[in-house]
Order: structure tokens, then sequence, then C-alpha cells
């Protein structure tokens, strides 16, 4: 991937990452904060939590879940992060109070010291009336009084819960490093914590320091010599301590498009409500491919069911400041053959361009349904990657801005002489009708 395409990629998360936070500032919220938290799962150290208000002109791309970026970019911009917020907050729940109250209390205590000295620096400089008016939180319940979104898997979707998880993540590795100048032998400053061969040799040889987690080390304590075993391997999962898990892919036999997908939401997209849907889970992606009948590393043939497709994707070009929209219809008759017909177009829309490559991917959910009712079809599955293309129009996010309330309109309207099914599909994950349609925006902009 070149330079400039991982600056349009990045461009294109922005605008994902603050479309949903758009829609709650057109609601009236004011000062949004995003909380998450680091190290639940490693034996050694302190639970570390971050609250973050950003600007709402926020535009700094690069920011997402803080473990899909490398340490030195998560530094970089957890200092731009620091600089550049409204306000932030950092918590902490240090090994001891793990121990007496257990990881979830601790981790909610870390969150509300963390929200507690957010406020405080939001009032310092916004006045004393001043204070965070909407909570973005990933899955944990949290009682603060402030009005609270719970957001599955928010360090993705979420800018200001992935900023958060930023902050918190830099902030407990360099204390960790610095442990490890305190404490030599457990590679600290490698393993973070974490249950890796090395922590266990140094546990094994030096014993425990004050800052470990007695809480987390019964297996250790029962049997040393299996212990690691016990509690699993060598990784960084931030979730998923004291357990065994080997990296699964997903082989979808039967499915909407038969393939090898690499996360359980993705191959669910694949098999939730289709009939007689066929699909297995493997360890070895090899074994995937033989269930599949791929011969060689052959990509798998796409057996479609009868029925029509919709794979849609926008695009944005900030330098003329248009958007289009790229789209590939599906068309698979019993006998199995397939049909496809390509449409793109381009908009001068100012105002829907403010969306950027979301408005491009609207407007080719609208340009699929068109084309079904034009050509009498009574039935379409719109395969997006933008979780808000269906969101909005199953009802599930509130409309907020003339964009959005006409698109809820028009599928409502739609939908009283077809049947439409929304699929979120992950970006760029290697399916040539989504790699297709994103083509099309962008050949619309001739970029």
């Amino acid at each position: 991937m070149t330079k400039a395409e991982r600056l349009e990629r990045d461009i294109r998360k922005l605008a994902e990452m603050k479309a949903h936070e758009d829609e709650l500032r057109a609601q009236g919220h004011r000062y949004i904060a995003g909380i998450d938290e680091v190290g639940r799962g490693p034996l050694a150290g302190p639970v570390y939590a971050a609250c973050v208000v950003l600007p709402e002109d926020w535009d700094i791309p690069g920011i997402n879940d803080s473990k899909k970026l490398s340490a030195k970019k998560r530094e970089e911009l957890s200092e731009i992060i620091k600089e550049k917020a409204v306000a932030y907050g950092i918590g902490i729940a240090g090994n001891a109070e793990i121990d007496d109250i257990n990881i979830l209390e601790a981790t909610k205590n870390a969150m509300k010291r963390a929200i507690e000295s957010c406020n405080g620096r939001l009032r310092e400089q916004k006045g004393a009336d001043a204070g965070i008016d909407m909570l973005l939180i990933d899955a944990v319940k949290l009682d603060t009084g402030i009005q609270t979104e719970s957001i599955i898997k928010g360090d993705e979707k979420s800018l200001s819960i992935a900023a958060a998880s930023i902050v918190a993540k830099v902030a407990r590795d360099d204390y960790m490093t610095e442990m490890d100048e305190v404490y030599p032998g457990y590679d600290f400053a490698g393993n973070k914590g974490y249950g890796t061969a090395k922590h266990y040799d140094g546990l094994r040889s030096l014993g425990y320091t004050p800052i470990h987690r007695r809480s987390f080390l019964k297996k250790f304590e029962e049997e040393k010599e299996t212990g690691r075993a016990a509690w699993g391997g060598s990784g960084n999962d931030d979730k998923g301590a004291g357990k065994m898990a080997k990296k699964k892919v997903y082989a979808v036999r039967k499915g909407r498009t038969p393939g090898i997908y690499m996360t359980w939401d993705d191959c669910r997209a694949q098999v939730d409500g289709f009939a007689g849907a066929e699909y297995k889970s493997f360890a070895d992606p090899a074994e995937a491919a033989v269930y599949l009948g791929i011969a060689d590393g052959a990509a798998a043939e796409e057996r479609f069911p009868e029925g029509v497709r919709a794979y849609v994707d926008g695009s944005y070009d900030a330098a003329t400041e248009r958007f289009s929209c790229g789209v590939v219809m599906v068309r698979t008759d019993a006998e199995g053959n397939v049909k496809t017909r390509e449409l793109n177009r381009a908009f001068d829309d100012a105002e829907m361009a403010k969306q950027r490559n979301i408005a491009g991917e609207i407007m080719g959910a609208k340009m699929a349904v068109d084309f079904c009712m034009r050509q009498g079809i009574p039935e379409v599955e719109i395969y997006h990657d933008y979780e808000g293309v269906g969101k909005w129009a199953d009802g599930l996010w509130k409309a907020n801005n003339p964009m959005t309330q006409a698109y809820v309109r028009f599928i409502e309207k739609a939908r009283t002489r077809m049947k439409i099914t929304f699929v979120k599909v992950t970006a760029h994950a290697g399916n040539k009708y989504n790699e297709k349609a994103d083509k099309l925006a962008k050949e619309a902009l001739g970029i």
C-alpha cells in the first residue's frame, strides 16, 4: 500500500468514526467523551483508563483501535490527542485494588477516576458549569450519572473511544517499561505484564514483585511448572487472560458468499438468516481450504444462492470536495449462473460532501434500490462497509441531518414495494465485488 493509499484509508476511517458523534452533536450534545481501559488481562501492574473529549473539528487522521497501531504510532497520536483534546483524564486502579475487589470492579473505579479527571480539566478550560453530557463506552456498564451509550467494539467504531484507548495504552506501557528497571528479570518492558514465557521464567526464579496480581496467579501457584500453559501463552490480548485460544478462521461452504473469513462477525453476516447455511471454524486455514474443496490455495468458487445482491461503496476527493458511489449488482439464477451490472456516479452537493465517502455509500445504496425498482426486482441484499448505511435504514440509529433523514424516508417508501436487507461487511477484506465497488467509486471521481 502506497503512502497516498494509506492516507486515503485513514481519511476514510476518520469520517466513519466521526459520523455517529456528529449525529450526537446534532441532537444537542456539546461535550461527548469516549472512555476505554487497558490492562485487564496482565498478571502484573495496574489497570489504566482514559477519558477523552475531542474537538468537533478534529481532522487528524490515523486514530484507530490502539491494538491495531504500532507502538511508535500510538505514542505520536497520544501526544497529539492530549495536546489538542478539549479535555482528557487518566484513571488508575492498582494491583492491590484488583486483588481486593476483582478486576471488573477495579476497572470501573479506574474509569470513574478518568471521568472525574477529564471533567476537572473541562471545567478549568470551559468554566464551572461545563461537564461531559454524553459518555461513549465499549461494553462495560458504568453508573456515573452521565448519559451513556454503549458501543460494542467501540474502539474500532468511535473516534473518541479509540482516542481514549490510545492514551490509556501509551500511559500504561510507559509505566510497565519503568517497572522493568525497578524489577528486572520479568521482561515487563517487552510483555507489559502479560503471561509470556520470560515472565513465567522470572516468576519461577525470582518470585513475586509488589506489583503482581496474586488473584491472577492462583493457577501458577497450583502448578508452577505448567502454570504458563494453564494461563495461556504469550499473547497481548487485553481481554483474554486465562484463556487458551488459537486464531480461528471461518469457512462458509454454503451461505451468501462462500469462502474463508477471518472473524466471526464476517462469517455471521454470511450465514445469519440463510436457510441451510453450512460453515465451520478451523485453527488451520489449510484445513478450512480442504473443507471448501479449494485446491492448491486457489480462491474459493463463489457459489451464490438464487437472488440479487448489491455491493456498494463510496469515495471522496478532498481536492475537489466531490463524492461518489460505486455499485455492483449481482444476479444469480436458479442454475447458479451469475450476471453483474456495474454502476457509478459522482456528486457535487457541497452539504452532503461534508460527510465524505459516507455520503457516497448512502447514495450507492439508493442507486441499488432504484435499479431494482426499475427492473421490477422484488428483493435485494445490500452489502456495505459503513455501519450507518444499515443502521439508519433499519431505524437503529437516529437520523439527525437532512442527508440521513432523506435516506431513511427513501428506504421506508421503497420497502412498501420490495424487500431490502442490509449486510455489514469489512472493508477491503478481499471480496472481489466489494473491491470492484470501491474501484468504480474512485473511477467516477477520476482518482
